[in-house]
C-alpha cells in the first residue's frame, strides 16, 4: 500500500495517517444526512465528533497570507471521498457550489487552482477534519476551495469541501459540515460528603472493566467511559501540578496519602473539551477549588513529563501519552477538596482521540491526605511487654492520623487492639502518652498538635474500656526527635506516640 504524507503534517498527525491507512474503521459513518456523496465515488475515510472546537475559514485573499479565520465549536463530520471519473476539480466543485445554493447557504469561499494558493489551506492538512478525511492531497496547482455558512434559528452551519485532482486523475474530496451543538454537561457526578472508605456502584459502561476495578467513591466515571487501569495504594507519595512548567520545572504540591490511580477509555465521539468542562463544571459545583486547569498547547510540553519523570508519579499514567506535542489534544485540571476529616486532592488529565479508530484516554487521580508512622515492628501485647520491661518506654507503631490533624484513621485499630491487651493485662501500671511531631512548621502549633493526638489515643482506649485515669497526655511537639529531620522518612519517623512508664 503507498499513500501520500502532506509535507507539513506534524508527529502527531503523521501516526494519525498511518493508524487510518493500516485499521479498519470502528463505525463508519456513509453520508451526511444533508448531502449526499458525489455520483460515482467511494469513501475512504470518515469521523463524526461532538461539541469541538475548528477552525474555519471566511475569507481568503488568493495567493496571499491574509486568510481570516474564526473558532467554531459543534458537532463535526468529515467525510473523505475518491472519484476516479477524469472530472476536473472546477467541475466537482460546482456541483458543490450547486448544493450549497440548495441548501440556502451563504458561500464564503470558492477558489480555483492557482486562485487558492497554499497559503489559505495551509490550516487544514494538519486539522481533526483533514485526518478523519484524507481523500483530498496537498497540491496547491489543482485545487478547489468551497465554505458556505447557513444561518438557522439554532445557529450557524459550516459546509466546506477541498477538492483535488492527482497525477493520475483521481479527485480527492475533503468534506467537513460542522453544525450547532449544545454542551452535554451532567456527564461526570461528583460525591464529596460521602465517607471515602464508602464503596460506591461502577457505573454501565459500554464496555467490561478490566477485573478487580471500581470507581472511586468521590468522583464517577464520564458517562460511557471504561476502565482500563487501576491502582490504589494505601500510603504513597504523590506530586499535584498547580500550574505550567517555568524553565521547564512544573509548580507541584507534594503530598503523602491513600492515592487511587484510575486510566478509562471513552468512544472517541466525545471531544476534550466536553469532556473537560463536564469533569470541570462538576468539581466546580461540588465545592472544590480548582488550583490549576489548562487546555492544548497552554499546557505545555513539560507537564506530563516531569509527571511522568518524578520519583512520587513513575508508571501513573500509562493510559495517556508521555509526550504533549503542541498540536495534542490534551487538558489538564487539579482540584482541591477540604472535608471535616482531611483533604482530598485529585487531578484529571485528558487525552483525546486523533482519528475515527481511536478512543480518548482519561486518567483521575486522587490523594486522601494522612499521616502515617513507617515503623517496621508490628504491634502485640508481647511486643509492648519487652519494650516497656527493657526501656520503661515504647513507640506505638501504626497509629495513623488524618494529615496534620489529631483524628485517629480506622488503620490504628489493631495497634489500639494490643494496647487494650497489654493494660489489661498490667491493671497497676499508669504511663504518659507522649505524642511527637517532625520539625516543618510553628513550635506553638506542633506542641499543640502533639498533645492534641495524645489525648485522642486516650480517648479511643477510654472507649474500649481502659481506665483513663491511668493515662496522662504530654504532648513535646519537635523537641525530642529520634533521628535528623532531614528528609521526608526521617520526618515520618519523628511523627510518632509513645507509651512511657510513669
Amino acid at each position: 500500500m503507498f499513500f501520500k504524507v502532506p509535507k507539513c503534517l506534524s508527529a502527531t498527525s503523521i501516526i494519525a495517517v498511518l493508524m487510518l491507512s493500516f485499521s479498519s474503521h470502528a463505525s463508519i459513518v456513509e453520508e451526511h444526512d444533508q448531502v449526499s456523496r458525489y455520483q460515482g465515488s467511494t469513501l475512504k475515510n470518515s469521523g463524526v465528533i461532538h461539541y469541538k472546537s475548528i477552525l474555519v475559514p471566511v475569507n481568503v485573499v488568493p495567493q496571499t497570507e491574509g486568510t481570516e479565520l474564526v473558532e467554531v465549536i459543534g458537532k463535526i463530520t468529515a467525510h473523505g471521498y475518491l472519484l476516479d471519473a477524469k472530472k476536473s476539480a472546477l467541475e466537482v466543485g460546482l456541483n458543490y457550489k450547486q448544493v450549497a445554493e440548495r441548501l440556502g447557504a451563504e458561500v464564503l469561499v470558492d477558489c480555483v487552482d492557482m486562485l487558492c494558493g497554499y497559503q489559505p489551506l495551509d490550516f487544514y492538512w494538519d486539522s481533526w477534519a483533514h485526518i478523519n478525511s484524507l481523500a483530498a492531497e496537498d497540491d496547491e496547482d489543482n485545487t478547489r476551495f468551497l465554505v458556505a455558512k447557513k444561518t438557522t434559528e439554532k445557529g450557524d452551519t459550516y459546509y466546506q469541501w477541498i477538492i483535488t485532482v492527482d497525477y493520475y486523475g483521481v479527485v480527492g474530496i475533503d468534506q467537513t459540515i460542522i453544525e450547532p451543538e449544545a454542551l452535554l454537561l451532567d456527564q461526570v457526578k461528583v460525591n464529596s460528603s460521602v465517607a471515602v472508605a464508602v464503596s460506591q456502584s461502577r457505573v454501565v459502561a459500554e464496555r467490561d472493566d478490566i477485573e478487580g476495578s471500581q470507581d472511586h467513591p468521590i468522583i464517577s466515571r464520564y458517562q460511557g467511559a471504561y476502565i482500563t487501569s487501576y491502582q490504589q495504594r494505601e500510603h504513597e507519595q504523590v506530586v499535584i501540578p498547580t500550574g505550567v512548567a517555568i524553565d521547564k520545572v512544573t509548580p507541584v504540591i507534594e503530598l503523602e496519602g491513600k492515592g487511587t490511580t484510575i486510566g478509562y477509555q471513552l468512544d472517541n465521539s466525545q471531544s476534550t473539551l466536553q469532556i473537560y468542562k463536564n469533569y470541570l463544571a462538576a468539581l466546580t459545583n461540588a465545592d472544590f477549588d480548582v488550583l490549576f486547569s489548562c487546555s492544548l498547547e497552554t499546557c505545555g510540553s513539560d507537564l506530563l513529563y516531569d509527571l511522568y519523570s518524578s520519583d512520587a508519579n513513575q508508571h501513573r499514567f500509562s493510559p495517556i501519552n508521555r509526550t504533549n506535542y503542541s498540536d495534542s489534544d490534551f487538558r489538564f485540571i487539579s482540584a482541591k477538596l477540604a472535608t471535616p476529616a482531611s483533604a482530598v486532592y485529585l487531578f484529571v488529565a485528558i487525552d483525546g482521540a486523533v482519528t475515527s479508530n481511536d478512543t480518548n484516554r482519561i486518567v483521575v487521580d486522587i490523594v486522601e491526605v494522612s499521616e502515617m508512622n513507617e515503623g517496621k515492628v508490628s504491634i502485640d501485647a508481647q511486643y509492648l511487654n519487652n519494650e516497656i520491661a527493657q526501656k520503661g518506654r515504647v513507640v506505638l507503631h501504626g497509629l495513623n492520623f488524618d494529615f496534620n490533624k489529631s483524628t485517629l484513621l480506622p488503620s490504628s485499630t489493631e495497634s489500639l487492639t494490643a494496647m487494650v491487651q497489654y493494660l489489661s493485662a498490667h491493671p497497676n501500671q499508669s504511663f504518659y502518652v507522649v505524642g511527637h511531631t517532625d520539625n516543618v512548621g510553628s513550635y506553638d502549633v506542633n506542641t499543640q498538635l502533639s498533645e492534641a493526638r495524645a489525648q485522642s489515643v486516650i480517648k479511643a482506649l477510654a472507649e474500649l474500656k481502659v481506665d483513663k485515669s491511668r493515662l496522662y497526655a504530654v504532648g513535646v511537639g519537635p523537641v525530642s526527635p529520634k533521628i535528623a529531620n532531614n528528609s521526608k522518612a526521617n520526618q515520618a519517623e519523628n511523627r510518632r506516640v509513645e507509651l512511657v512508664l510513669r
